[in-house]
């Protein structure tokens, strides 16, 4: 079973202990931690095989399989929507239970307007795009943008977890001014 911890604090007799934030220790941080390794690995190769598809479709003259892979782009949002979710849970949850915080270091922030960008447009632009290329059977240059940006952002909250640059945000140097 997951073991949390919540730090002591020292006071002074009559003085109120001072509120601390809860943390991820041991075993939970570390089944937190490979959740959201798992499910940003995963969302990060399906991005790459909705770009796959794309390329596909638009390097062959076969429009059946421009429509297949068409189609694969259209559904793709059935995998990384829940992917998405999963490394955004478990990203908050991470945030939350360690020394980093939610909006305390702006590359938190970055990943997690990252996540939502990519959560929103996932269905509603790269899926739309790709219906309607698979219903036209032409392979829609259109998607091309969408489809690597994801990519490309995937890449970069990747690169923000792995350097982990310095920089807080005003919120955080509140916080680290106590």
């Amino acid at each position: 079973m997951a073991t949390t911890s919540i730090s002591a604090s020292t006071t002074s007799p009559g003085e109120r202990p001072a509120a601390r934030p809860w943390r991820l220790s041991g075993a939970s941080y570390k089944a937190a931690l490979t959740a959201h390794i798992l499910g940003s690995v995963g969302w990060f190769g399906a991005a790459v095989l909705v770009a796959f598809c794309a390329i596909y479709s638009a390097a062959t003259s076969d429009t059946t399989t421009v429509r297949a892979m068409l189609r694969v782009v259209e559904a793709a949002p059935w995998l990384t929507v829940p992917l998405g979710l999963v490394a955004g849970g478990t990203g908050l949850i991470l945030s939350i239970g360690t020394k980093w915080g939610i909006v305390r270091h702006f590359w938190v922030v970055a990943k997690i307007i990252i996540t939502i960008v990519l959560l929103v447009t996932d269905p509603l632009l790269i899926a739309r795009g790709a219906h309607d290329a698979a219903a036209s059977g032409d392979a829609a240059s259109t998607l091309f943008g969408p489809i690597f940006a994801h990519a490309v952002l995937l890449a970069v909250a990747t690169l923000l977890s792995t350097f982990k640059p310095k920089g807080l945000t005003p919120y955080g140097r509140r916080v680290a001014a106590r």
